[in-house]
């Protein structure tokens, strides 16, 4: 998969440590999605789309900031969205024949098993970057955040192993037969906005923080190899959650006119407020660079939302000082290829593993823009 992209280490904090007194104000952003099984716009909107493939997970990682740095101090304002998906191949095969409004198969047992874990935040960052040496900074940077929706939890097998499918039969009523959906379902999940039931609520508003940790070493004039570690430690805490521990069964499944189905809010289960502690997902990146004259070849690991990727780029710099830049990169897993452009205050980028946006299984774009004065 094609990262971040924004310059390395750009999206958390400074870039090398500024000179005396110089100010800057910045602006940054990244919106990357990745969806296995289906395109990412589809993943958006619900399944609505092409037929899932193989594939057990999709996740989107979306953060705009803009602020102010002086030196090695950057102070900033935030906003983030997350989501993060994991599921049954019978899960993702159900939903889609379900939201496309396509006839469900008699007898086909479709095994759910999903996990979720969504979070909207919004704060403000401390970053600094300290100098080790001649050759390392160390880059840390605290963030302060206000959650302001988030779902987090499981639909699938009960505790001890049962149900966890649903699937369509023909029933007998009379003379005639009917179809009908038969399942067992268990799900234990904290929200904001209820997903399954449509529950209305007041929902509380979480408070947490996020820290970052990295370093830059310049191994030498040529080479440097960048590494971190977003939300390394990090966490949201809800009091008061609307929490709902279910079970639906067949009787709550509905069938609407169109052939959709539903489930009805009426369930065997419980609905509480409890005190809710959300994991933030961890990032961690590894990138290797290397510049000779005005070419530029670098090679990147990145690990984020149980998936690991790897890329290869090469590049031409020119005009002064080798402002100007253009950046080709390909992930060797993905095919996923990334077009990033350079320029005195910044850079842009484009990512994507098919130039029909609607198939695209990769997506991303982003910028990291300094003025300084």
């Amino acid at each position: 998969m094609i990262k971040r992209i924004l310059g390395v280490l750009s999206i958390t904090m400074a870039g090398p440590v500024a000179a005396a007194d110089d100010w800057r104000v910045f602006t940054r952003a990244e919106s990357f999605s990745y969806s296995e099984a289906n395109p990412v716009t589809a993943f958006i909107d619900f399944l609505v789309g092409p037929a899932p493939e193989d594939g057990e997970l999709a996740f989107t990682r979306n953060l705009i900031e803009s602020g102010v740095g002086y030196k090695n101090v950057e102070f900033s304002l935030i906003h983030r969205n997350d989501y993060n998906l994991y599921f049954s191949r019978g899960a993702s095969q159900f939903a889609y024949l379900n939201k496309n409004r396509k006839t469900i198969p008699y007898g086909q047992r479709y095994d759910v098993d999903v996990w979720g874990n969504q979070y909207q935040v919004s704060g403000a960052k401390f970053g600094f970057t300290l100098p080790f040496g001649k050759s390392v900074d160390v880059h840390v940077a605290y963030s302060h955040l206000y959650g302001t929706e988030a779902v987090s939890g499981y639909l699938g097998k009960d505790p001890n192993g049962e149900g966890g499918y649903i699937s369509m039969i023909a029933v007998q009523e009379g003379n005639n037969t009917v179809r009908r959906l038969d399942g067992d379902l268990y799900t234990d999940y904290f929200f904001t906005d209820d997903p399954l039931f449509r529950n209305s609520v007041d929902a509380p508003t979480g408070r947490g923080y996020a820290v970052d940790l990295g370093f830059t070493w310049k191994m030498s004039d040529r080479l440097t190899l960048d590494v971190m570690v977003l939300d390394l430690a990090g966490e949201l805490r809800w009091k008061n959650m609307p929490h709902i521990v279910a079970e639906a069964t067949s009787e709550n499944f509905q069938t609407d006119p169109d052939g959709v189905v539903s489930v009805v809010p009426n369930f065997r289960g419980t609905e509480t407020y409890d005190d809710f502690t959300q994991d933030l997902t961890r990032r961690t990146s590894a990138d290797l660079t290397y510049i000779y004259n005005q070419f530029v070849f670098a090679y990147s690991h990145d690990r984020m939302s149980r998936s690991e990727f790897n890329r290869v780029s090469a590049g031409y710099l020119w005009g002064e000082h080798r402002k100007w830049g253009l950046h080709l990169a390909g992930d060797v897993t993905t095919a996923a290829v990334e077009l990033r452009l350079a320029m005195p205050v910044g850079d842009l980028y484009f990512t994507t593993d098919d130039l029909d946006i609607d198939n695209a299984h990769t997506l991303g774009f982003g910028w990291n823009l300094n003025f300084r004065f």
